[in-house]
Parts: C-alpha cells; sequence; structure tokens
C-alpha cells in the first residue's frame, strides 16, 4: 500500500469510529468501493495518460477536527470576493469568513454536520450518481468531512452570483467535500466556485458535486482553480437536467501539479439545453486532465461544448470527451471540440473525442486542433509596430478569451477575463 492511501485508510479508520451506525456503514460501502476499483494507474484506459505517481507518495494529513478548530483564511486571499459566499478552508465550512445574510429566502444551505439522519441520508442517496464517476468519488464517500445542500426554490432568480471558495491553506493535507445543488422549476442561479491554495507545499483536494435542475431551471456555474504549484487538484461532477432546464458550466485550470476533473450532465428530459466550456493551462511538468460526458436520454435536446489547452514546457493535458445519443434521443443537436495550442516542443496533449450515436435523425459534430501560434497572424502584428511579446501575448489571449466571453453573467465575465489575462502575463509573455 502506497503512502497516500496508508494515510487514507488510518483516517477511514478514525472517522468511523465518530459517526452513528448508519453513518458509518455508509462510509464502510464507499471503502469498499474504493477498495474493489483500485487506485487509478496508466494501465486503466480512463487514466491511460494521467499517472498519480507524484501523489501516491506523499502521506498526507487528514483533519477531522471540528469546524472551529480550523484556521481561517488569509484576510487578503478573500479580498475582492464580495458576498453573498460560502468559504471552506481544508474542506471545513467558515462560518466567520462566510458572507451569506443577504441571500434570499428561496435560497436554502444545509450543511452535513447539522443534518439528522433522514436528511443525510436523503444527501447520500443524491450524491451517488456523482461519486459513483471515479475511484476518487468513492473515497470522497468514505472520508469526506463536511457537505453544503444548496436548494433554490421555485421561482427564485439570484441576480448576484453565489460564491463558493474553496481554498487549501495547510501543507501536507488533503480534504475532501460535497456540494449537492437542487435548482426547482423556474429558478436562477449563478455559482462562481473559487478553488484557491496558499500553501507552497503539496495539498490535495477531493470535491465532489452533484446537480439537479427541475424543468425550466436555469444554473451557471462557473469554476476557476487557482491553488498552489504542488497542489493535487480531483473532482467529479454530475448533472441531471429535467424538461427545458439549461445548464452551463464553465471550468478554468489555471495552476497545480496534476488536475482532473470529470464532469457527466445527463439531458433526460425534452428540451434541455447544456453548455460545457473549459480552458487548462500547463506549464512545466504540470498535467491537467478532464474527461467529460454529455449523455442525450431524451429528444429535442441540446449541447454544446468546447474545450481549450494553452500548454507550454513541459506541459501535459488530457482531453476526453464523450457525447451520447440514446435511441430515442431524436432531434438532438450536440456540437463538441477541443483546440490545443502547444508554446514548447517538449508539451503535449492527448485528445480524444467521441460521439456515440444511436438515434438516425440528429445533428452532431465534433473535432480537435493541436498547433503553434500563428507565424502570419504575429508577423501582421510586427508590421503594425507592436513589439514581439506583446504580439504574442495578444494571440494566446484572443485563443483564451473566447471561453471567457460565453460566461453570461457581466461581472464573472469580466473577472475571469482579467484572471485569464494575467496568467499569461505570470508566464512571461508580455
Amino acid at each position: 500500500m502506497n503512502p497516500f492511501l496508508a494515510q487514507c485508510r488510518a483516517s477511514f479508520e478514525a472517522q468511523a469510529t465518530q459517526e452513528g451506525t448508519v453513518e458509518g456503514s455508509q462510509r464502510q460501502a464507499e471503502w469498499t468501493r474504493f477498495e474493489a476499483l483500485g487506485w487509478p494507474t496508466t494501465r486503466l484506459e480512463d487514466w491511460k495518460y494521467t499517472a498519480l505517481s507524484g501523489l501516491e507518495k506523499l502521506s498526507l494529513h487528514h483533519s477531522i477536527e471540528p469546524r472551529e478548530a480550523v484556521k481561517g483564511a488569509p484576510r487578503a486571499l478573500l479580498e475582492g470576493i464580495p458576498a453573498p459566499r460560502l468559504v471552506f478552508v481544508d474542506g471545513m465550512f467558515q462560518p466567520d469568513q462566510s458572507m451569506i445574510e443577504g441571500l434570499p429566502k428561496g435560497v436554502h444551505l444545509r450543511f452535513w454536520s447539522e443534518l439528522d439522519a433522514r436528511e443525510r441520508e436523503r444527501f447520500t442517496q443524491k450524491m451517488a450518481p456523482a461519486r459513483a464517476l471515479t475511484a476518487f468519488g468513492a473515497l470522497n464517500g468514505a472520508l469526506f468531512t463536511e457537505g453544503i445542500w444548496i436548494t433554490v426554490d421555485a421561482g427564485c432568480a439570484l441576480e448576484t452570483p453565489l460564491h463558493l471558495v474553496k481554498v487549501s491553506l495547510t501543507g501536507q493535507r488533503m480534504s475532501h467535500g460535497a456540494l449537492l445543488l437542487e435548482s426547482e422549476e423556474n429558478s436562477e442561479l449563478t455559482l462562481r466556485e473559487h478553488c484557491l491554495g496558499s500553501t507552497d507545499q503539496p495539498a490535495h483536494s477531493n470535491w465532489v458535486t452533484a446537480i439537479e435542475l427541475a424543468p425550466q431551471a436555469r444554473l451557471t456555474l462557473v469554476k476557476v482553480q487557482q491553488e498552489g504549484l504542488l497542489s493535487y487538484h480531483t473532482a467529479a461532477l454530475h448533472g441531471l437536467q429535467r424538461a427545458g432546464s439549461q445548464l452551463q458550466v464553465f471550468a478554468f485550470a489555471l495552476s497545480g501539479a496534476l488536475g482532473r476533473n470529470d464532469i457527466t450532465l445527463r439531458l433526460i428530459e425534452p428540451h434541455a439545453e447544456c453548455v460545457l466550456k473549459g480552458m487548462y493551462r500547463v506549464a512545466d511538468r504540470a498535467l491537467q486532465d478532464f474527461h467529460t460526458t454529455i449523455e442525450h436520454d431524451s429528444p429535442h435536446c441540446t449541447s454544446d461544448e468546447c474545450f481549450k489547452g494553452v500548454l507550454e514546457g513541459s506541459g501535459k493535458a488530457v482531453f476526453n470527451g464523450r457525447v451520447r445519443v440514446a435511441l430515442d434521443a431524436q432531434k438532438t443537436s450536440s456540437r463538441q471540440s477541443n483546440h490545443n495550442l502547444l508554446l514548447s516542443d517538449k508539451a503535449e496533449v492527448n485528445t480524444k473525442p467521441q460521439l456515440e450515436i444511436f438515434a438516425d435523425d440528429v445533428k452532431c459534430s465534433h473535432g480537435t486542433t493541436v498547433g503553434q501560434l500563428d507565424e502570419e497572424q504575429w508577423f501582421y502584428l510586427r508590421t503594425r509596430g507592436i513589439a514581439a511579446d506583446l504580439a504574442r501575448t495578444l494571440l494566446i489571449q484572443a485563443f483564451t478569451l473566447e471561453i471567457a466571453e460565453a460566461i453570461p453573467h457581466v461581472d464573472v465575465r469580466a473577472e475571469v477575463r482579467r484572471l485569464l489575462g494575467g496568467t499569461v502575463e505570470e508566464n512571461g509573455h508580455v
């Protein structure tokens, strides 16, 4: 057993003794499933290009202390993140640093630590599809320390984004969290997810998210990873959409030693629409991996997926995008694309778009590109008096900002634009 797993087992055994019989049996079931699945290795097709050798060597502490004992995030790290906001540090909710007083009455927050036995059982059942996506989902079910359950009432439209802040504060530590988000009929919410780090030591964040949209519900989720250079980030998201619902997911992976995002969106009733867009930037020896699945299980649904990558140094990336159209899902419209910009001869990307179509009356397309900066465009900018490095920066920004421009909320869109521009500058392209 590698050091990481040994510490996970010790944490599981310690945590199981502190909860009731029902919760303990649920954790035991997830741990048993995790052991049955086994540690992900490159011998598995879904992990063929993503080696976890760096993570498995780490003996990371997993705290199960009460939230009151967890140190808060540095004030500077939270500056500029407005209310309403929910702050989690090393997986534990921080009420003193959160600002939720202004939430409308139609938005309800419940935390795992405050749920009764019946509510915990329901929460666990609703989280099951997301935790079933990967072995790390099972590990999350066995070890998670805090969960949050967000419900948006029917007809409630929250104009201001809700900010979910996840901070990896302490080095040599792992954290496991769970988010359940239910949007009822004709509701609307924008959720801005901040994944931040304030340690220069190794850390592991492992969150699982389950989303359920009722008919005509609208949800936009914007997630940005800005963790430490030695951080490991694993996450799973499962979305379930009913008739006429609209789900937009934007994922930006901008830092970290290794990131793995597994995203599955299911359109199970007619006229549901989903948008899945993302951007990853890797440098040095970092790796970012996105495995996505969009399942069209009902007719007259649409999906639009586009991921872009910028790779330099010895950076590596993986994109595996699967779109499945069921036999009864006639009149499906689906687009999928993946575009990569290599800024170094040592950079590497493995991309695999997939279409599985069982219906015959559909409009589906997919494609992928891997290339370098357009020399003609660069030369054109140079002839207009723009310095060489600045011309390079402008071309990279034009490539990446297209994803951010699709974010519907104007303030969130502007913020992500600034972050992407800053990322280009930090990597020396000015």
